[in-house]
């Protein structure tokens, strides 16, 4: 079972954050770093851009999704190697993982030259063979899969509205209407919740009924988006033009309002908050780091360079069971 228990049992509560980079050439790696942002990160090679990054339950391996083919690699993180590739079907975007870890979830798309009707794939763990290709959208870019398995959110990055699709029957079974292109979406870990950053607005829908219930004006382009443990906050790092500094904003997610907002250089690409909501680790593509900033006031605090002048792409923070 390809997502079983590697070696010997792993310490539990070993925290890392692993950043996905890609070199001049193309190249792409996993840098596998210590929260704090202190030390030299371990590295771990894969095929092309990484685009994605999702941890395993066990928090001992994690899935990348990358630029070009395969499209998807299992990488372990104590033994620094790529397990197992698995063909998606082309440009993997972006994955997510089943909280029991046995499904996958990848989309699929391109809009350059040869783009086609984007997909996603459904791929078993256990084996790494794709079970599903789900025609959805023309380019499906982000996912989120409510807690309980069932919900597979996919956005758009084309279009305006959020696909929704049965887990268990892998086909489309509807969609949340947005007024605008869905830039980054995420659901609380109640899975009550949708949230969809668009550009200058974070808007909130409930997942039992469909229904828009609040907007949060933003300044700027979403960049990334995460949703705290108890839902009572969202971060979005957000690009506000080419002279100005990016921002990293703090959303009450019951009033619907920025609580805090920070300058943050020019760190306005992905973001992933550590599993106990205290910090906020966003990357800057254009100076080539990662930066740490706290939750409660979204100042930066520490930050990390990219090995070797390569870019940083994607983030994940992950934790041993």
């Amino acid at each position: 079972m390809l997502t079983g228990t590697a070696g010997a049992a792993a310490l539990p509560g070993r925290k890392r954050l692993l950043i996905g980079n890609v070199d001049a050439l193309g190249n792409g790696s996993i840098a596998v770093a210590d929260p704090s942002l202190t030390g030299t990160p371990s590295s771990i090679a894969v095929s092309g851009q990484p685009n994605s990054i999702a941890g395993a339950p066990d928090g001992i391996r994690a899935w990348v999704a990358t630029q070009f083919t395969p499209g998807l690699a299992l990488v372990d993180l104590d033994k620094g190697k790529v397990e197992t590739e698995v063909m998606v079907g082309g440009f993997a975007n972006n994955t997510v993982v089943s909280s029991d870890g046995k499904r996958a979830y990848v989309s699929v798309g391109s809009s350059g030259g040869g783009g086609s009707r984007g997909h996603v794939a459904v791929v078993d763990t256990a084996n790494g063979e794709v079970r599903a290709r789900i025609k959805v959208g023309f380019l499906p870019s982000q996912l989120a899969l409510t807690p309980d398995g069932k919900r597979l959110y996919v956005a758009d990055a084309t279009a305006t509205g959020v696909s929704i699709i049965d887990t268990a029957k892998n086909e489309v079974a509807g969609a949340v209407k947005t007024a605008k292109t869905p830039f980054r979406i995420a659901i609380d870990a109640r899975g009550t919740k949708l949230y969809v950053a668009s550009f200058r607005e974070l808007t909130t829908f409930d997942l039992g009924t469909g229904q828009q219930n609040g907007t949060t004006a933003l300044t700027g382009r979403p960049c990334g988006l995460a949703v705290g443990p108890a839902g009572t906050f969202a971060a979005v790092s957000l690009f506000t033009g080419r002279t100005t500094p990016s921002l990293l904003a703090l959303v009450n997610t019951q009033t619907n309002k920025v609580r805090n907002q920070s300058e943050n250089g020019r760190a306005h690409g992905p973001l992933v908050l550590s599993r106990d909501g205290g910090k906020a680790f966003v990357l800057d593509k254009e100076n080539r780091k990662a930066t740490a900033s706290n939750t409660t006031d979204a100042k930066p605090e520490n930050a990390l360079s990219s090995p070797n002048s390569s870019k940083p792409t994607c983030v994940a923070f992950v934790e041993t069971a």
